[in-house]
């Protein structure tokens, strides 16, 4: 009888220590799509080194530059505010950062600073890039949000290995930055949301659980 106690007792320790990282909220099991990421280098190779070199192949577009600069204007005219905001949001996310595991650490600003581009380039590929040029193609504004808030949500599937439930929120995330955008054509506003929205969604590092500030790098 008390060996059989200190076996469960043993076991369920066991179970307390184990890793309880996001991935296995976001992530499916192995697919066609391969197996789950664990390091921030496959994070990036799959999804965020693919879209920059999308993003930067949109900007080379000179149809697409105008829409680009343009989208940006409100931060040039007014540095100042803007600057201001990106601090508040920026020192936010790093408290929240040291609030959930009450510890800080170098990358843990990185990944904050990391989803912020990543942010900056999905708002301009999917919420202005993409869909000024389906409409250049003959869509309608809302067909091409559509459009594209179908194709932000199938890549996460993809690149990032999400379930599916995940991926109709990132669509219907996609809807409403579109409507965002519509009513602002303010990039930096919107990739604020987007910022956010995904650090909130994704606050640790690939392959660190709530338990442990370490991730896997390699």
């Amino acid at each position: 009888m008390l060996l059989h106690e200190h076996h469960l007792t043993d076991r369920l320790r066991k179970l307390d220590k184990a890793p309880r990282s996001s991935h296995r909220r976001l992530q499916r099991d192995k697919d066609f799509t391969g197996d789950r990421l664990s390091t921030f280098r496959q994070v990036f190779l799959r999804h965020g080194l693919p879209g920059c070199v999308l993003a930067l192949g949109f900007i080379a577009l000179p149809g697409l530059q105008l829409a680009f600069v343009e989208s940006l204007e409100n931060g040039i005219a007014n540095p100042g505010r803007y600057a201001i905001w990106f601090v508040l949001i920026f020192s936010a996310l790093n408290a929240y950062a040291w609030w959930i595991d009450r510890q800080w650490s170098l990358p843990k600003l990185g990944w904050i600073a990391y989803l912020g581009a990543l942010s900056f380039w999905e708002e301009w590929v999917f919420r202005i890039a993409i869909p000024q040029t389906l409409e250049g193609w003959g869509a309608s504004v809302w067909l091409a949000a559509v459009l594209s808030a179908l194709v932000f949500g199938s890549a996460h599937y993809v690149t990032l290995r999400w379930k599916w439930q995940w991926c109709v929120g990132a669509f219907i995330g996609g809807l409403a930055l579109s409507r965002q955008m519509e009513l602002h054509n303010d990039l930096l506003l919107i990739t604020a949301f987007h910022w956010i929205a995904t650090y909130l969604n994704t606050p640790r590092l690939p392959g660190q659980s709530s338990r442990s500030a370490t991730p896997k790098n390699s």
